[in-house]
């Protein structure tokens, strides 16, 4: 059985975030799925693998939970890699781990009056403002505002739950925007799950550290495609 790899990125950014990981994993159909968050677009060529494997970057990584059910043609996953990932981003009650609701809140509440200066801050924060939008392209506002507000209740922890399949989480110790604590809490105790730490990377680990990612990737990947799988 042949495998692909769709990859989804996370808030902020597009699928360019990807091209590190993706030159990496050369031997796979790649499906890339964009926000449009500066005008990108999706490429799904589905017919090119029997199977496929989600990758997905934070926020990116509960998009593609949910993608198989939005996109008529889409496949079910047979199994998914987490980059920097969660089931829930910001705390749900005073012992939970996760972001303070009252600093998404503020991002949502600056980015209406100044979206540039919001963005620019979080990727500097993720180390990432190499993957900032050139001059030549423009904000989709409205699908950044809608996707920064989601942020802050979403949960997919039952949907998560629910899926029967293998899992890989790659989380880094150094990440401040997904902390170390709310990567334990989301994949501690979870079957079928393996979490594996790097030191570095914080929250561009996919970025930074590509050809380690690849490596772990492509080990689980043998492992999904092993024969009598599924």
């Amino acid at each position: 059985m042949s495998i692909g790899l769709a990859f989804f990125h996370d808030w902020g950014l597009s699928s360019t975030f990807w091209n590190r990981l993706r030159a990496a994993l050369p031997d796979y159909p790649h499906a890339v799925i964009d926000r449009g968050y500066f005008g990108g677009t999706s490429s799904t060529p589905w017919h090119l693998a029997d199977q496929w494997v989600a990758i997905g970057h934070s926020k990116g990584w509960a998009d593609a939970l949910h993608y198989p059910s939005q996109h008529h043609g889409a496949p079910e996953w047979a199994a998914t890699v987490s980059l920097c990932g969660f089931t829930h981003f910001c705390a749900r009650h005073a012992d939970d781990a996760g972001q303070a609701r009252r600093v998404v809140e503020r991002m949502v509440k600056v980015f209406g009056k100044a979206p540039h200066e919001v963005l620019n801050d979080f990727l500097s924060r993720c180390e990432l403002t190499d993957c900032l939008p050139t001059s030549d392209q423009a904000l989709t506002l409205p699908a950044l505002q809608h996707d920064l507000v989601a942020l802050i209740d979403m949960d997919v922890s039952q949907l998560f739950e629910s899926l029967a399949l293998p899992h890989l989480a790659l989380a880094a110790q150094d990440d401040v925007i997904v902390s170390p604590a709310l990567s334990a809490t989301t994949w501690s105790g979870t079957p079928q799950t393996e979490l594996i730490w790097h030191p570095t990377g914080g929250h561009a680990l996919g970025h930074a550290h590509a050809d380690w990612c690849a490596q772990a990737i492509r080990h689980f990947v043998n492992t999904v495609n092993r024969p009598g799988h599924g």
